[in-house]
Order: C-alpha cells, then sequence, then structure tokens
C-alpha cells in the first residue's frame, strides 16, 4: 500500500508482498460459512484477496489456506484494511508464531520458484 507524501511515493507495508495466485477460503469472524477467494498477492503481514462475498472495512475474517499434505488448513486470522476494485486488502491479526514462520517459509519458497515482488 503506498502513500503519497510531498510528492514521493512512500510505502506503507512493514513487509514485502509477492504476487502469488492461491485458491482459499474466507469465513466472517462468527459465522459458518466458507466463501471461496483467491489470493492475487501475499507478505508476512497481509494479502490482497478477490472474493464474491460481501466484507466490510474492519471486518475481522478467517482466511483458511488448504496445503497439499496436511489434512486441515492452516487458519489465519486479518482485518479487512481495503476492499476497492484491485481487491480487499486483508491485515493479518492474532498469528501464532508457527504460522508466521510457515508464511514466511511459503513466501521465500514460491520467490525460488519465481514469484514476483508485488
Amino acid at each position: 500500500m503506498n502513500e503519497e507524501q510531498n510528492g514521493h511515493t512512500t510505502e506503507r507495508r512493514k513487509h514485502a508482498r509477492i504476487q502469488k495466485t492461491l485458491p482459499v477460503h474466507v469465513r466472517r469472524e462468527h459465522g459458518a460459512e466458507r466463501f471461496p477467494a483467491e489470493i492475487v498477492n501475499i507478505g508476512g503481514g497481509g494479502v490482497l484477496l478477490r472474493t464474491a462475498a460481501a466484507v466490510d472495512t474492519n471486518d475481522l475474517l478467517t482466511i483458511e489456506l488448504d496445503l497439499v499434505g496436511e489434512s486441515n488448513p492452516i487458519s489465519v486470522f486479518g482485518t479487512v484494511v481495503r476492499n476497492d476494485a484491485r481487491g480487499i486488502g486483508i491485515s493479518f491479526v492474532r498469528i501464532s508464531e508457527l504460522t508466521a514462520d510457515l508464511i514466511s517459509y511459503l513466501i521465500r519458497k514460491w520467490e525460488r520458484e519465481g514469484a514476483r515482488p508485488a
């Protein structure tokens, strides 16, 4: 997410992102219904998603990522920080150290496989 200051664009994100398209599911904080979604880009601090699910800024979502070889999806909680034509920007919250390490590992793996910076 970029911000314009004094004619210069500054990066507000704390974590670099990579372009990576992945199918996921999202659930609202207190909802049981899962909605299909697609990751557009991902970083250590959040994701940009596309989904037909109706969400608003500040909604708390669970993002469920199904990984090959894992019996249960990896769940990450996030807050919707923006919802516009580019997609739904989600900042991770309540993320365990183990899940954060897994996301960092996956990002490094995808970079080695050719994923480009977002």
